[in-house]
């Protein structure tokens, strides 16, 4: 297996040199503050959950790979992995995705059955690229709509003097002057739903619900989610109504990275408990 395995890891690394070259100069950018804050930063977070989750199933993948034997069916698997990864069109969005797109293809080629399990976390984190990027084309004007007056309405609730026209929310601001800023499709909140649904896949393939408990649990799960999104919101334009747009916009830009995580931890001790997963980990008297 070891001869194998260095193949791999030989083949992986000239495709990442011969075909995703670019991908090495623009990676820095990417990861430094201001590229997280550009481009988004818990797509990363899936993907770095999905390599632990790979890691901590390590017991189920090398012995298939000890027993791994030439099959035609995945070395084709394989080769068809491997030309997607080179010939599909190239975006930044994608750049990483479709690289280990490339390295699964060598990796099904040689270990064949052993890729099963690569492959589901592989689909998992693409699932949380593309889905955020196809709902705020064919959703995202709506979306933004409704988003637009769930924040005017609970607003105003507060005793916040919103307003709204179409996706524009405006109103005063106790530092001075007025101001208005768009609800775009960005905001409705597609990007954590995709990041949510990712993770939920990812905990129900280690520690799975009961059959009945799935679905309400799914939807307690992604309706709480869209309203953390309804909440960064309206916290953003109190901060701009107490504070100014300066505050809007920097109460904009972190509070998802608060909101978020505490809205999941919460999610997570809810699904957790469901599951039994405490009781199963007891040991009997």
């Amino acid at each position: 297996m070891k001869t194998r395995l260095i193949i791999w890891l030989a083949a992986c690394l000239a495709i990442s040199i011969a075909s995703f070259g670019e991908l090495w100069t623009k990676l820095p950018e990417w990861l430094s503050p201001e590229g997280l804050q550009r481009h988004g930063v818990f797509h990363w977070g899936v993907l770095g959950l999905c390599i632990l989750w790979l890691w901590l199933k390590r017991r189920d993948v090398l012995p298939r790979m000890q027993t791994a034997r030439p099959s035609l069916p995945f070395l084709l698997a394989g080769v068809a992995l491997l030309a997607l990864s080179i010939f599909l069109p190239r975006s930044d969005d994608f750049l990483v995705f479709l690289m280990l797109v490339g390295w699964l293809g060598i990796f099904t080629m040689i270990f064949n059955r052993a890729s099963i399990i690569p492959t589901i976390l592989l689909v998992i984190y693409g699932f949380s690229l593309v889905f955020p990027i196809l709902t705020n084309r064919w959703l995202g004007e709506p979306s933004a709509i409704l988003v637009t007056n769930t924040v005017v309405a609970i607003s105003q609730m507060l005793g916040l003097p919103v307003t709204s026209q179409g996706q524009e929310l405006h109103f005063p601001s106790l530092s001075g002057g007025a101001i208005s800023t768009t609800v775009s499709a960005e905001c409705a909140g597609y990007a954590t739903i995709g990041v949510f649904i990712a993770l939920f896949a990812l905990m129900m393939l280690d520690i799975r619900l009961p059959l009945k408990r799935v679905w309400y649990v799914f939807l307690f799960g992604l309706v709480g989610t869209w309203l953390q999104n309804i909440i960064r919101i309206v916290v953003s334009v109190a901060a701009g109504y107490h504070w100014g747009l300066e505050a809007l916009e920097t109460v904009h830009s972190n509070i998802a990275y608060v909101i978020f995580p505490l809205w999941f931890a919460l999610f997570a001790f809810v699904y957790l408990k469901l599951a039994g997963w405490r009781s199963k980990k007891q040991k009997p008297l």
